[in-house]
């Protein structure tokens, strides 16, 4: 019987596609891995990188800040030879942020949805890696926010073995009022000393006519002023953002324009006027899991006192906090030995 090329070809074509559907997905296991996936949820389809000793079976995932941001800055080359040779690390892009795609998910970014999306992340990293794996949370910045978020709700802490808060937030008002008191103090002490006088006299002018129930606009002007006073401040280690591009970004294949383009989108999304007013001091003490706070001296985004404050509400009797004398909101790449270090000392005792 005559068989036409069409016909071989639409049979060919169902072949492959059978035989593609009977295969499992591969799934690395060893000491130098990197696979990359993506999570969809509520619109969103969210990169998620999976990188280095998956051998070791404990994981940890990088929660980064923005909202916008991305888990990029934090796969950096120290981080990668001091953390990822012992450990898996979990680069995850929240919605609207970094590698992540989908369309611009207004109506779900809140967030709720952000808090679920991190479960669902949990779920399919557990169900890829396998459920007796060992997960440790790092929450940077809006991490610290969002991972708090995430273990105030239900019975998400029977996910993880512990949570690493670095330099983040769980109650914005507070940190606004901490972030004005802080500048104002550090502010007269630096004025005193002669140091970039007319910088700190503007941010010292205005935190003495702005003492609080600040507007969101005070809030963003707070913020813009805690983020340029840590140039300020001598003795503090600079990061350098742009080396940190240079190195990286072609290198490790960088969708720059994703990056550039949700992170605009996010940074001036009606979310962060939600999250103006979130506050989770009241819920803090239900956090039992083990829990590791790292914070810069020099951290006028979220301030030492705002740290201070989590760490005494918390739940949970097995935690330490550690704070570096040459950092700011950036301890990650600001005084990485200490980051890391701490890091394995804390993961090393709950796994």
């Amino acid at each position: 019987m005559y068989v036409s090329h069409k016909h071989i070809y639409w049979f060919a074509l169902f072949l492959l596609l059978l035989i593609s559907a009977c295969q499992e997905e591969q799934i690395s296991v060893g000491t130098n891995v990197s696979d990359t996936f993506y999570v969809e949820n509520a619109g969103a389809s969210m990169r998620v990188l999976v990188q280095g000793n998956t051998a070791s079976k404990t994981y940890i995932l990088m929660v980064h800040g923005g909202p916008g941001s991305s888990s990029y800055w934090y796969n950096t080359d120290y981080i990668k030879e001091h953390l990822g040779s012992k450990y898996a690390l979990i680069y995850w892009d929240q919605r609207n942020a970094g590698a992540s795609q989908g369309n611009n998910n207004a109506g779900n970014l809140h967030l709720s949805v952000m808090t679920e999306d991190l479960k669902k992340v949990i779920q399919v990293v557990k169900y890829r890696y396998g459920s007796d794996i060992k997960l440790f949370l790092m929450g940077h910045s809006f991490g610290g926010l969002l991972t708090t978020s995430f273990l105030c709700t239900g019975t998400n802490q029977s996910m993880i073995n512990g949570w690493i808060f670095a330099d983040g937030s769980h109650n914005y008002p507070l940190n606004d009022t901490l972030t004005r008191n802080m500048l104002f103090k550090v502010g007269e002490e630096q004025v005193a000393l002669g140091n970039h006088f007319d910088d700190w006299s503007v941010i010292l002018n205005y935190c003495a006519f702005h003492t609080g129930n600040f507007s969101y606009d005070e809030s963003n002007q707070l913020e813009s002023y805690a983020s340029a006073s840590e140039t300020y401040i001598p003795q503090m280690n600079q990061e350098d953002w742009w080396s940190i591009l240079k190195a990286n970004a072609l290198k490790d294949n960088w969708p720059l324009s994703s990056i550039l383009c949700n992170y605009l989108y996010s940074s001036s999304s009606d979310l962060n006027k939600e999250l103006a007013t979130t506050q989770f001091t009241s819920s803090l003490p239900q956090i039992t899991v083990p829990t590791l706070v790292l914070v810069g001296q020099y951290d006028f985004i979220c301030p030492k006192a705002l740290a201070d404050d989590l760490y005494n509400r918390i739940g949970s009797t097995d935690k330490q906090e550690y704070v570096s004398s040459v950092s700011g909101h950036n301890i990650f790449v600001q005084d990485e030995a200490f980051f890391c270090d701490k890091i394995t000392a804390f993961v090393e005792a709950h796994k």
